[in-house]
């Protein structure tokens, strides 16, 4: 007879889920991008498109609507800072390579790893913390960055990202366990949803692409970006903010894998080799787990 899947594994698988629609909405951005669209066009449509899905899930399951009053500082904490790492991660790419700016920014799953169980007050788990690190360096391995265009404002930018993104994993554990999933999705997609109509109205507006596919590849955008966050929020949920960080360092490792399957690239063996490395910091984590 089959046993079924604890939470924390359903929550592990969720992350591991939610990594591969990250790569998709990069896959499905850069096609964007290339079409002549903005990077504030791609994060417009991302978080425009999960406020309307939220907006429906949440209409369509007749859930609550608003979060309780006594959530809604830490829900606004959130939706700054997920805020900020949209906007700082697309800025970090203008001024360091991109490459740099992916191995900054995954430093989060490291930093979820060491200080989450510091604010709980015990001691980081050596394997889990192992695990992270093994990660990271296999991501340093598959990304091979260049080093020799430095710029402390991307650098900056990414890291704040990777702060900012590590601050959503933490604080919101809390959150989507007290209360409803999507409930806090839509107030957190609504609050970041003012403020892009709000910088839409300052700057004049947003640069789409004109062509059909492209404009195609944009709704795939915001359709694998809110499946990522719906799947995000539940791993965090379910298996805990650091099980949930490492596996999101598979999201680089399945970006260059479907590069190379659906864009033609061709894989190094360095890149081969950080795969491996970062499947083994996977493996470690849910070992730990258990």
């Amino acid at each position: 007879m089959t046993r079924p899947m604890s939470v924390a594994a359903a929550g592990r698988f969720a992350a591991l889920a939610s990594a591969t629609s990250f790569a998709g909405v990069s896959m499905f951005a850069g096609f964007v991008y290339s079409a002549g669209a903005t990077p504030a066009s791609v994060i417009a449509a991302r978080l425009l498109f999960g406020l309307f899905a939220t907006f429906a899930v949440v209409a369509y399951l007749r859930r609550p609507w608003m979060v309780p009053a006594r959530e809604w500082r830490p829900t606004v904490v959130i939706a700054c800072a997920w805020l900020t790492v949209n906007v700082c991660y697309m800025a970090s790419f203008y001024y360091i390579p991109v490459s740099l700016a992916v191995l900054i920014f995954f430093t989060f799953p490291v930093q979820v790893a060491l200080i989450g169980p510091l604010l709980a007050r015990r001691r980081p788990e050596p394997v889990t913390l192992g695990a992270a690190l093994i990660a990271f360096a296999g991501l340093a391995l598959a990304l091979g960055p260049d080093l020799g265009e430095l710029d402390w404002r991307g650098c900056a930018l990414a890291l704040t990202a990777a702060v900012a993104l590590m601050m959503t994993f933490l604080m919101s554990r809390r959150l989507v366990v007290d209360q409803d999933m999507f409930t806090f999705s839509f107030n957190l997609h609504l609050l970041c949803g003012v403020a892009v109509v709000a910088y839409v109205g300052w700057t004049g507006g947003i640069a789409l692409p004109g062509a059909p596919v492209a404009m195609a590849a944009l709704f795939g955008v915001g359709v694998f970006y809110i499946l990522a966050v719906c799947l995000q929020f539940f791993a965090i949920r379910s298996a805990g903010a650091p099980q949930s960080s490492i596996m999101f360092n598979a999201e680089p490792v399945f970006t260059v894998l479907g590069a190379a399957l659906v864009l033609g690239e061709n894989l190094g063996m360095g890149q081969v080799a950080g795969a491996v490395l970062v499947i083994i910091g996977v493996l470690l984590s849910t070992r730990a787990q258990s």
